[in-house]
């Protein structure tokens, strides 16, 4: 087959769970001798130049025009991001010459890079990997300077994912979500990880560890709170992962948990900040547990990556990869957004022996060897291109006023006339409090 990948990251350019997926599937499908092609880039993407490896290609977004296909949503001038990525869409279709040749197009939910292959007549059949959509993550972590975007996008993700030829996702809980809101079949199939040997360290910490961003859908708030609830028999834990923005843009999630829990942010949890790859998997090999507390999460690695390393793991049941646990045999699980529930888990795993923690380590191993197996999935991943590429586009096709809104047009000759019907006091004092504050910073 000749298929075409459209994400949003991939090595060099990575830094989530998405260039993880597709870093462990992409060469997979190479090595099974088809041929791949794959555009990396979202609307804050750099420049980079692309590069071939056997018989796969990876190239990048263009910037520059991305930018130049701003001024055909100038309409959308008042959401600028949702301009921006409607905009970095229709490059993307546009530098694959419409994919044009290809047998099958595999594209994901974030940052509405699906739109012009959902929309489009002479498109390709086209699958859709639900990651974690633009529209989804705001609803766990709601940005107060955002919510028309965020409206809008999750309007427009609901329309458009509806009527996408395939729709598939790898956790059955974000599987369910997606069928619930869709009301369309959504395929389960697992991600695959590259088991490499397990790292041996000389030593080992005495802290857990927790990799994700500092953010709050990844469940600081609920750590602290049960770190809080254990005392003095709580551990150290480490937190390796960039800071972001909370709730008003003003405030970063750490200085938010240092103001409202001063007793354990810095203290019993200790923020490292970003490292390479190789050594966030080094200091995951050296942790004396792996802990992923988040409130949501479409499948989330660290999990997996700790269980591939015989670690003992104890993961929220709010993200997908709880689904590979089985209490006590494998790992822990706790009630997802429950601070006592994380507490009495904790609890439990600092009771263990090492023999315990030895042998749930190695039957967590075998876990990760067996069910996530890239040869076994990725036969899945290609039995369903070839039914898809069979079974050709959805029957129902999106209708003109949702093309219309997605699609680029003739640049508005006054994109800010929208201004003209809010009152001019408001926007006056609003200007100046913007000036005072630019000025001030």
């Amino acid at each position: 087959m000749k298929l075409l990948f459209i994400i949003p990251e991939y090595p060099p350019c990575s830094g989530g769970g998405i260039a993880t997926f597709y870093s462990n599937l992409i060469p997979e499908l190479s090595r099974q001798g088809h041929q791949v092609h794959i555009l990396v880039g979202s609307a804050l993407s750099p420049a980079i130049t692309g590069y071939q490896v056997d018989k796969l290609t990876v190239d990048f977004l263009n910037p520059q025009a991305v930018s130049a296909n701003i001024a055909r949503f100038n309409r959308y001038n008042a959401i600028p991001e949702f301009q921006r990525h409607l905009a970095a869409a229709w490059t993307a279709w546009e530098q694959v010459n419409r994919s044009e040749g290809y047998d099958l197009v595999e594209t994901t939910d974030w940052g509405m890079l699906f739109t012009p292959w959902i929309v489009s007549e002479d498109s390709p059949p086209t699958v859709v990997q639900l990651h974690a959509s633009i529209g989804q993550i705001d609803f766990y972590d709601p940005q107060l300077d955002s919510q028309l975007q965020s409206s809008l996008i999750r309007l427009l993700e609901l329309n458009l994912l509806s009527l996408a030829d395939e729709l598939q996702a790898n956790s059955q809980f974000n599987a369910k979500t997606w069928q619930h809101l869709t009301g369309r079949n959504v395929t389960y199939i697992p991600p695959m990880l590259s088991c490499q040997p397990a790292i041996k360290t000389l030593e080992k910490s005495a802290h857990g560890l927790v990799v994700g961003r500092i953010q709050h859908w990844k469940g600081p708030t609920i750590l602290c709170e049960a770190l809080r609830l254990l005392g003095a028999k709580s551990p150290i834990i480490d937190w390796i992962g960039r800071d972001t923005v909370y709730r008003d843009s003003k405030t970063s999630m750490s200085a938010y948990l240092t103001q409202t829990y001063s007793d354990i942010w810095g203290k019993k949890i200790q923020p490292l900040g970003t490292f390479s790859p190789e050594e966030t998997r080094q200091r995951q090999a050296m942790a004396n547990f792996i802990l992923i507390p988040s409130i949501w999460d479409v499948f989330n690695y660290t999990c997996v990556e700790g269980m591939a390393q015989g670690q003992t793991v104890l993961c929220s049941q709010g993200a997908g990869s709880a689904d590979l646990i089985t209490d006590g045999v494998n790992g822990l699980t706790f009630k997802v957004g429950d601070p006592q529930s994380l507490a009495n888990s904790l609890d439990t795993l600092l009771s263990w022996s090492d023999a315990q923690r030895k042998e749930i380590g190695k039957v967590a191993q075998e876990t990760v060897k067996t069910k996530l197996a890239p040869a076994k999935i990725a036969q899945q991943r290609i039995e369903i291109y070839e039914k898809v590429i069979n079974n050709g586009r959805f029957s129902t096709r999106p209708n003109s006023w949702l093309v219309d809104a997605v699609s680029p047009a003739k640049p508005l000759e006054k994109p800010l006339a929208f201004l003209d019907r809010l009152p001019l006091r408001e926007l006056s004092n609003y200007l100046v409090k913007r000036s005072l504050k630019k000025f001030l910073t």
